[in-house]
């Protein structure tokens, strides 16, 4: 007989009470799932750790892969059900940030497309056995997936790749890697490209890690030197990788910024606005914000019918840089030159600042995303 999952409510219920025994409840805490991989962190080892050992604490408690199928770990939930845990998770203090590329991006696309081998991944990634990278974004490339030109080179094995990729999220922490390479130059951009599992410690990987002006180094460029892969690493059809890449893309996470971003608004409210220019630049971040949460809970209540995000998603990013642009002009217009005094205390504001012009590029540059809107929104011809 078939296992029903719980009421809605019982779920929340049943999330909250572990969430309350195993997390600090912080409803308006810095919200780290946007910021966290810009932080400095004084321990990676650490902090991989305890991401790991989170995530098989979810895995060990049902909490992981909630709308993955049973067969590889998961609780077979409709969509509903994420938004309420993400919702929850959202106030709680926990290790954030090694894992979400892996259980937004990856597995979702391994189930979709690999094969049975590549499949048993998945349990391996709920478990926090397993961290993955994404490895599309090369120097001359940048948003335009289509022109990437590592190369993929048949052999009596297998393939060799040869190229590099960069801005490869916890690219220094994963194990595999998910790699679009050009596996045949004749044909046109957007066909001859190939999807391929990579085993991270393969001779000839190096992979380095970027330093951002924040401190962090959550991001890397990662290189090829005649790495030999075998004949099954390829993921998906040989040939399909631009097709099984906007797979990968189609499963981005739904927009929850503009929910987290309400939890920044909140924080920066108390930082006290005396000046008239700062204060407007902030009342103009807050109603920008709340118009963003408003929509998105439109695309919420969409997923829970059922119902996947259309193109109009992409509104959601866009709006997400703008608005988080906006509270760190506001910010850096209250607080000025303080910011640059070594008050531990400014640390977050100043992680505000800096961090800002990058949510105009991760994910896809803001003129891609425009692009995309005039294009599958708008319907305007393609220039």
């Amino acid at each position: 007989m078939e296992r029903q999952p719980p009421s809605l409510d019982a779920f929340r219920q049943q999330a909250k009470a572990f969430l309350d025994v195993h997390a600090e409840h912080r409803p308006d805490g810095f919200p780290d799932a946007m910021y966290a991989q810009f932080r400095y962190l004084r321990d990676p080892e650490r902090f991989r750790a305890d991401c790991v050992a989170w995530q098989r604490l979810l895995f060990d408690n049902g909490f992981a892969g909630l709308t993955w199928p049973r067969e590889v770990g998961g609780q077979d939930l409709p969509s509903a059900y994420a938004l309420a845990w993400a919702d929850l998770e959202a106030e709680y203090e926990i290790p954030r940030g090694l894992f979400g590329v892996t259980l937004e991006m990856v597995g979702p696309t391994l189930l979709a497309v690999g094969n049975d081998e590549q499949k048993k991944h998945c349990e391996a990634i709920l478990r926090g056995d397993e961290v993955w990278c994404q490895l599309f974004s090369e120097p001359a490339a940048g948003s335009d997936l289509a022109a990437v030109a590592t190369k993929a080179v048949s052999t009596e094995t297998g393939w060799r790749i040869n190229g590099q990729k960069v801005w490869t999220s916890e690219a220094r922490h994963a194990q595999y890697g998910y790699l679009i390479a050009r596996s045949d130059p004749t044909q046109s951009r957007h066909k001859g490209l190939t999807a391929f599992v990579v085993d991270m410690s393969t001779p000839g990987i190096d992979v380095r890690p970027l330093k951002q002006m924040t401190g962090g180094a959550s991001f890397s460029e990662v290189f090829f030197d005649d790495v030999d892969l075998p004949a099954d690493a390829a993921l998906g059809e040989v040939g399909a990788g631009w097709a099984v890449a906007m797979t990968t893309l189609g499963f981005e996470r739904f927009s929850s910024f503009g929910r987290s971003l309400g939890r920044l608004v909140r924080q920066a409210g108390e930082l006290g606005w005396d000046d008239s220019v700062a204060r407007d630049a902030f009342i103009d971040a807050v109603i920008d914000q709340r118009a963003l949460a408003a929509f998105e809970a439109g695309m919420h209540r969409r997923l829970v019918t059922g119902q996947p995000p259309g193109p109009e998603a992409a509104l959601a990013k866009l709006a997400t840089g703008k608005v988080a642009s906006q509270i760190s002009d506001a910010v850096a217009k209250r607080l000025g030159n303080d910011l640059s005094k070594p008050d531990p205390t400014l640390d977050d504001w100043r992680l505000v600042v800096l961090s800002a012009p990058a949510f105009h590029i991760a994910g896809g540059t803001d003129e891609i995303v425009k692009t995309m809107i005039a294009e599958r929104v708008l319907g305007l011809p393609k220039g």
